[in-house]
C-alpha cells in the first residue's frame, strides 16, 4: 500500500501544519483568557498642590469634571471619601452609555484611593495614588485592571486596549486643566 501523505508536495504540507499552528494558537488563547483582565496605567505630575488634587479625587461631585467617560455619580451608601461606601456611576463613549456600582475599598486620606467597580460589561479595579514633588507639584498615577465580563472581549482585548489609554490621557489632561483653574496658591 502506497503513502499517500509522501505524495504531497512541499506547499501542500505547509498549508497543512499551517493550518494546524493556527487551530492550536486559537485553542490555547482560548483557555488562556477563560479568566483573564488586563491593566492600563499611568502617571503624570499635575502643577497643582496635593490638597487640591486630592479634592478632585476623592470630592463625588469632582470627579466627573476630570474622569474621562465619567458623566455623573450618585451616593447609594456614602461618598468616595468613606471606606467601604458605595456609588452609582454613569458612564458614557459615544452613543454609548452603561451605569456601574462602584465601592471604596482602600482609603489612606490624601494619598491612596482604591476602588473596584462593576457594571455588566467589566469589572474595574482602579488604585489612584498622588505623590507630593514640591509644594505646587503632585504626581499623579492611576492603575487599572479590567476584566471584561464578555468572553468575546476577553479574547480580543487588545483591540480595546488604546480606548481605555486615551481615556486615562483624557482624565490627565482635565486634572491638569481643573487643578490649575483652583488652584489660587501655585
Amino acid at each position: 500500500m502506497r503513502d499517500k501523505f509522501r505524495d504531497w508536495n512541499i506547499y501542500h504540507k505547509s498549508i497543512v501544519v499551517l493550518l494546524s499552528a493556527m487551530v492550536f494558537g486559537v485553542i490555547i488563547r482560548a483557555v488562556v483568557v477563560i479568566d483573564t483582565a488586563f491593566e492600563v496605567a499611568g502617571e503624570r505630575i499635575i502643577n497643582a498642590s496635593a490638597d487640591r488634587v486630592w479634592s478632585l479625587v476623592s470630592i463625588d461631585s469632582n470627579r466627573d469634571k476630570w474622569q474621562g467617560e465619567m458623566i455623573a455619580l450618585a451616593e447609594l451608601t456614602g461618598p468616595t471619601s468613606e471606606q467601604g461606601s458605595t456609588r452609582l456611576v454613569f458612564w458614557k463613549r459615544e452613543l454609548k452609555r452603561w451605569q456601574s456600582v462602584e465601592r471604596t475599598r482602600d482609603i489612606l486620606p490624601g494619598r491612596i484611593l482604591n476602588l473596584i467597580q462593576t457594571s455588566d460589561q467589566d469589572t474595574r479595579w482602579v488604585a489612584v495614588t498622588l505623590e507630593v514633588i514640591s509644594a505646587c507639584q503632585t504626581k499623579l498615577s492611576i492603575n487599572e485592571i479590567i476584566e471584561p465580563s464578555a468572553y468575546k472581549d476577553r479574547f480580543w482585548f487588545f483591540s480595546q486596549r488604546t480606548v481605555h489609554e486615551n481615556r486615562l490621557t483624557a482624565s490627565y489632561d482635565a486634572m491638569e486643566r481643573w487643578a490649575a483653574i483652583d488652584d489660587p496658591n501655585c
